[in-house]
């Protein structure tokens, strides 16, 4: 049995393959998503054995998507299934498994099916790439105007929120991202130390700790940015820091 996400935007269009995929015995829909953005993470929390992706979307492009998945702690295997045939050698370079052109009829899916099974079990037994990373994800999905793109975690210096809305700081860039702080807080290593109510710090990029009104305090980052410690947080900081 393999385990299989959709990434199509027509609901029509997704339901029919759920159904032709389900029909087979051999697929189990774990999710399904019409967007980028939440198809990006939503594939590297549930891991998916293979991911069946329509490349024009309303909100972004299948084929950009679908070169974010070498990031992931599970790389999965790739078919895309479209209704343009234009793309078909692009999608190739992309390691992808089979390309469909709808519209789909269950002959054809079933010759899919059968390429992915004969592929994931001549990897069975490979160690994934999630069995030899260190704890902790490596990568966050953000928003870049109207891209998604894909931030290396030790290139972030902190991750607040302003009005709402969760942001994340690289040395050259402000992000948002839909996640709120504690399920980023949840997917990264020890280096990462939430010091505020709203604030969560990459440890390896602080360069000095100042005092603050009231008892707290702000630690001064290596880009010069400032973020402050809450009195509550200021211990449990200190500590990890090595600070009497």
């Amino acid at each position: 049995m393999l385990y299989a996400f959709i990434v199509e935007d027509e609901q029509f269009a997704r339901e029919e393959l759920k159904y032709l995929l389900t029909e087979t015995g051999d697929i189990e829909i774990i999710g399904e998503s019409e967007t980028m953005h939440e198809a990006l993470w939503d594939i590297n929390e549930c891991q998916p054995d293979v991911v069946f992706l329509d490349i024009q979307l309303a909100k972004g492009n299948g084929m950009e998507l679908a070169k974010q998945f070498k990031h992931m702690k599970k790389q999965p295997m790739i078919v895309f299934a479209t209704a343009y045939d234009a793309y078909a050698l692009d999608a190739f370079d992309l390691d992808a498994i089979d390309y469909i052109v709808k519209p789909i009829d269950g002959v054809r899916l079933r010759k899919t099916v059968d390429k992915l099974l004969v592929h994931a079990q001549f990897h069975r037994g490979k160690p994934q790439q999630e069995d030899i990373q260190p704890q902790g994800t490596k990568t966050i999905p953000v928003k870049d105007d109207d891209r998604m793109i894909i931030v290396q975690v030790d290139e972030i210096y902190y991750i607040g929120t302003e009005n709402r809305q969760t942001y994340i700081k690289t040395a050259q860039n402000k992000y948002e991202t839909d996640l709120l702080l504690y399920q980023i807080l949840e997917k990264l290593g020890d280096d990462f130390l939430q010091v505020h109510r709203g604030y969560i710090v990459n440890l390896k990029q602080v360069s000095a700790i100042e005092p603050w009104l009231n008892r707290a305090y702000n630690l001064i980052l290596k880009d010069g940015s400032k973020v402050p410690i809450s009195r509550s947080y200021a211990k449990h900081v200190k500590q990890k820091l090595g600070i009497k």
